[in-house]
């Protein structure tokens, strides 16, 4: 559910910012004087927000129990270069 609403928040945030360019009185119609930056400035904020959330519901979190194979090298092997591509 919350992630269908971060959903309309990533879409809400698109509007704001194409009728804010367009008409920045609409969307700030409290100011006295609304200018474009503004309204970018919230556009954006609402964007980042909205997707940070979404990726933070959605992706996974990191086994811990089994690493990648890389870190199950020693140091010393990871940093030996393989420089015959054969």
């Amino acid at each position: 559910m919350l992630l269908y609403i971060l959903r309309g928040v990533v879409a809400l945030a698109g509007l704001i910012f194409i009728v804010g360019m367009i008409k920045p009185k609409w969307i700030l119609f409290w100011m006295k004087r609304p200018d474009r930056l503004t309204v970018t400035m919230i556009a954006m904020l609402l964007f980042m927000g909205s997707w940070t959330g979404i990726a933070k519901l959605t992706l996974k979190p990191r086994d811990r129990e089994h690493p990648p194979v890389e870190s199950q090298r020693s140091l010393d092997d990871q940093n030996q270069l393989q420089l015959d591509n054969r």
